[in-house]
């Protein structure tokens, strides 16, 4: 985990502005980076990897980054990303909300979907970047989680600041790739842990909640399919994808995304065997089991098994 540090101050006045765009753009994803006009840009980064998950920590003067849809569209970046506020007070739009962070406060946001920061002042972020595909989470859970104000003095909040402060202490040191793939799950579950302490807001729709329940009870029914979903709430089909589709949610994408998470767990165990655990969560065929796994997770359940060896 080598420890990398970047520093405009090595860099001819007049060449600084580009280099420091490079390596914001370098070090964390394809960005327009605008510090505030008039000033001598200043800025330092410091980067290090725990296998595939990146540490960034960045300040500068006051900047706005935007991540623009065209960038999106032609990057291969897919990250759910974290910035904790060391110092000054930041903006952060993305997903249709705003929030705003100051020192002990942070903010999820998506590289997959345009987003913007804009600082009020000089500031320092620490931030980490995880592998979207690494996170046993849905892309409605994700979406719901951004742009919106963690208090990293309380709640599960308070895991973090602590966490990244000892992973700054900890990148010098040499680990092996298991040990670095041990370290980035727990990582990994911290961005799971956090997602999921949000409560959604409004009261919720009873006949969906009646809909998820019964899929939760049923996911290791391999005939588990809306029409079932349906019968079993006394509801049509065509409502059943209404209330999900309002929760920007599908039906089968729900009872998909469950049945993989489930096997994602069951697969840090070694009690079972991996056909087992496809049945388990009602996928008995071990070739469709492997390719739904595969597509959602960037590998297929036994390289998932071995990694946690």
């Amino acid at each position: 985990m080598a420890l990398v540090t970047i520093d405009t101050s090595a860099v001819a006045e007049n060449d600084r502005l580009d280099f420091w765009r490079s390596t914001v753009c370098d070090n964390f994803v394809a960005l327009d980076v605008t510090p505030t006009p008039g000033g001598l840009v200043t800025g330092r980064v410091t980067a290090a990897n725990v296998a595939d998950t990146h540490l960034r920590r960045i300040s500068s003067v006051p900047h706005t980054f935007v991540r623009t849809e065209g960038q999106v569209r032609r990057a291969d970046e897919d990250y759910l990303q974290i910035a904790l506020a060391r110092r000054g007070r930041t903006l952060v739009v993305q997903d249709g909300r705003e929030a705003v962070i100051g020192p002990g406060e942070f903010v999820l946001y998506d590289s997959s979907r345009p987003f913007t920061f804009a600082t009020s002042d000089s500031f320092e972020y620490s931030v980490c970047l995880h592998p979207k595909r690494d996170l046993p989470l849905s892309a409605a859970e994700m979406a719901a989680s951004t742009a919106i104000t963690f208090d990293g003095r309380r709640g599960v909040g308070a895991l973090l600041p602590p966490l990244l402060s000892s992973l700054d202490r900890a990148v010098a040191d040499e680990l092996p790739e298991a040990g670095e793939a041990a370290l980035a799950r727990t990582i990994g579950d911290l961005f799971v842990a956090l997602v999921r302490s949000r409560v959604p807001d409004g009261a919720p729709n009873l006949h969906l909640v009646r809909a998820r329940a019964y899929i939760t009870a049923h996911l290791g029914d391999p005939d588990l399919d809306p029409a079932r979903v349906a019968a079993a709430c006394a509801i049509s089909v065509s409502y059943l994808h209404k209330i999900f589709a309002d929760a920007d949610e599908s039906v089968a994408g729900s009872i998909r995304e469950q049945r993989l998470q489930g096997a994602w767990a069951d697969l840090r165990t070694p009690h079972l065997s991996i056909g087992a655990i496809g049945a388990r969560w009602g996928m008995p065929d071990p070739a469709t089991f492997s390719r739904a796994f595969r597509s959602r997770f960037g590998c297929s359940p036994r390289e998932h098994r071995q990694a946690q060896i």
